[in-house]
């Protein structure tokens, strides 16, 4: 993992882009996971639309990833301001 040594705009956008990935790898594993449970319960046709999650998973990933990227970057941005005071 990359070591940042000040909270900074670099730091900024890799909390938003990290965050990012994650949320929308996870909404697009959960969503093919319970395809896939469907599929292997009822034995009827995998259906699974891939462009249809992708862009379901990149709606709910962008601004939560953003808002939660963005977060962190301010709690550690008051953290380091408060640790310099001291």
């Amino acid at each position: 993992m990359m070591r940042f040594k000040k909270v900074g705009f670099p730091l900024f956008i890799f909390l938003i882009v990290y965050w990012m990935v994650a949320i929308f790898l996870i909404v697009f594993l959960l969503s093919f996971g319970i395809a896939l449970i469907f599929h292997l319960k009822n034995g009827n046709e995998f259906y699974f639309d891939f462009f249809k999650e992708s862009t379901y998973s990149l709606s709910k990933a962008i601004p939560g990833g953003g808002i939660l990227g963005g977060g962190i970057w301010i709690k550690a941005k008051l953290q380091e301001r408060k640790d310099s005071i001291k």
